[in-house]
């Protein structure tokens, strides 16, 4: 039952259309490009306005605006860019070769993975000149990386290379294995939720005041969000992972203020549970 106590919006899932199509061959997502087809017609015909100084700031407010514009991305590209392959190797593309790569499938949110709350000002942080856009693919267990970098002579993010290589180079391989099945399984989820789990979130009759409370795993399918599965991206501003056993995800609106939280930490006996949840 909730219990109150005091440089120097809409959580759609993943689903397993939108599938890796890898970049050895077209480097593109073919479902995610034909959603935005008519999108990115009008981007193309219409007046090509770079962004504004101010847009360079931060990385959240380029990347969104790179996400969606091909024309933009054309400029932003440090072209010859190199792609490393999963097998060691690396090719090039020249910029008449480059198409329109949808950074977040045409959705209207993403996920950030930290490694404790206090790492989120790195997402307003204009000092940041080196960031990351993740693709995980849980069931190949593969990440796909889009580098970025901060130019020191204009200041202007540029994409600078893409990535392509196993989970196995990748510190987060543990968690990320675990959420596969966390958010796939409900048995497996309902398994690994601490009771009574603490959660948060926006009393809309008290002029939103922040009501802060516990529930029972079996409330929680009923505030639950829905949960990327197939794939999940990770917008990495500089943050690492130095403890282990804590994990925060946050899935937040591109277009508003929105979000959910979700707070795991490995237990005793070195399951992973989660803790907390707040939207």
């Amino acid at each position: 039952m909730f219990a109150v106590a005091g440089c120097s919006g809409r959580q759609p899932s993943l689903s397993s259309s939108a599938e890796h199509s890898g970049y050895l061959s077209d480097s593109l997502y073919e479902d995610s490009l034909l959603e935005l087809e008519d999108t990115f017609a009008l981007d193309e015909q219409s007046d090509f306005e770079p962004l504004s100084e101010s847009k360079d700031e931060l990385f959240d407010d380029f990347v969104f605006n790179f996400d969606k514009s091909a024309r933009l991305q054309r400029t932003r590209v440090r072209f010859p860019l190199t792609i490393d392959e999963p097998g060691g190797g690396s090719h090039t593309v020249e910029r008449r070769e480059w198409r329109h790569h949808a950074l977040f499938f045409g959705l209207d949110f993403c996920t950030v993975l930290w490694n404790n709350r206090s790492q989120m000002y790195l997402a307003q942080d204009s000092n940041v000149c080196e960031a990351r856009i993740e693709h995980f693919y849980l069931h190949s267990r593969t990440v796909n990386t889009y580098n970025f970098e901060r130019d020191s002579t204009d200041g202007l993010w540029m994409l600078s290379k893409i990535s392509d290589e196993p989970f196995e180079h990748n510190e987060l391989q543990g968690f990320l294995d675990f959420y596969r099945q966390f958010s796939t399984d409900s048995t497996y989820q309902r398994q690994h939720i601490r009771e009574p789990l603490r959660f948060t979130t926006i009393d809309e009759d008290s002029e939103y005041e922040r009501v802060e409370g516990t529930i029972d795993a079996d409330q929680w399918f009923e505030f639950a969000p829905e949960m990327p599965q197939d794939v999940i991206t990770n917008i990495n501003y500089g943050q690492t992972y130095p403890n282990p056993n804590r994990m925060v995800i946050q899935m937040r609106g591109l277009a508003n203020g929105l979000q959910n939280l979700l707070i795991f930490q490995r237990n005793v006996s070195g399951h992973w549970m989660l803790t907390e949840y707040e939207n």
